[in-house]
């Protein structure tokens, strides 16, 4: 094989793989159902990308204990999130290792288990309880903001909330559609 059609072949190849990425995360915004999901957002700085804002959801942080469903899970296990939504905000209701059936008002929304943390919780009387925990990403934990807004939504004014409008395609993959405060749109994903 010549030189050419080796160069012709790895230039394909990467173009490919880059359309397979901007193509999945776009048919995620097109066909992905919205949910809301408060946030506790941390504006960190990239030097070569600008502004950004580190997003932490309370889903993120999930109690074993407290949820039904899977009760076994290692650092790196992909991880299935039942969802149910609670007034304005979606919250947690089970976790799985694989996709479970969604009811009416449910969506499961798919994550990477990062860590996991076990204590021991002391009762008076009692002996000690294990109370497990574990951090999950979704891969929405960045968004990127345009040159020196992040600070605004790092340090809300007094009173103002900041929550993210996800959508959340069939597969479980999640997508950040728009940045909200007080519920209103402050940041919107486009299509291209």
């Amino acid at each position: 094989m010549n030189l050419g059609l080796r160069i012709a072949i790895v230039v394909v190849l990467q173009t490919a793989a880059l359309l397979g990425m901007v193509g999945s995360k776009q048919y995620t915004l097109s066909t992905g159902v919205p949910i809301v999901l408060k946030t506790e957002p941390i504006d960190p700085r990239s030097l070569f990308r600008g502004d950004y804002v580190r997003l932490h959801y309370a889903i993120s942080q999930l109690s074993i204990d407290k949820l039904v469903g899977d009760r076994e899970f290692e650092r790196g296990d992909t991880i299935f999130v039942l969802l149910r939504q609670e007034a304005e905000f979606w919250e947690a209701v089970s976790v799985h290792h694989a996709p479970p059936p969604a009811m009416e008002k449910q969506m499961v929304i798919k994550g990477r288990v990062e860590w996991i943390n076990q204590q021991n919780v002391l009762r008076q009387g009692a002996p000690a309880e294990p109370i497990r925990s574990i951090n999950v990403k979704y891969g929405v934990e960045n968004y990127f903001v345009p040159e020196g807004e992040g600070r605004a939504l790092e340090r809300p004014a007094q009173g103002e909330t900041v929550s993210i409008r996800l959508v959340v395609d069939r597969h479980g993959n999640a997508a950040i559609k728009a940045v909200l405060v007080n519920g209103v749109e402050r940041y919107v994903e486009r299509f291209f």
